[in-house]
């Protein structure tokens, strides 16, 4: 069995790969890639908050991840903005 910190690094390297792949539909206009690969994030991002409030972690590690989501949150509402 995978343990939380496994599943914590699993979750942001998912994450980041998504944005990639926004990046791409972003040049090619597919807007239907760039919707369900904004609700992956977005699914992503609140699993992530989740096991790192229930995960033992020290400050640092915990700084770490709540930077990662306030980071990438931001990411994912700039891109979700039309225009």
């Amino acid at each position: 069995m995978r343990n939380v910190h496994e599943d914590i690094a699993s979750l942001e390297k998912e994450i980041l790969q998504t944005e990639e792949k926004i990046i791409d539909y972003l040049r090619a206009g597919y807007q239907g890639g760039i919707e369900t690969s904004l609700h992956r994030i977005d699914s992503d991002l609140k699993y992530l908050s989740i096991l790192a409030n229930g995960a033992p972690l020290d400050k640092t590690e915990d700084r770490k991840i709540m930077d990662f989501l306030r980071i990438h949150y931001d990411y994912m509402r700039k891109l979700s903005v039309p225009g």
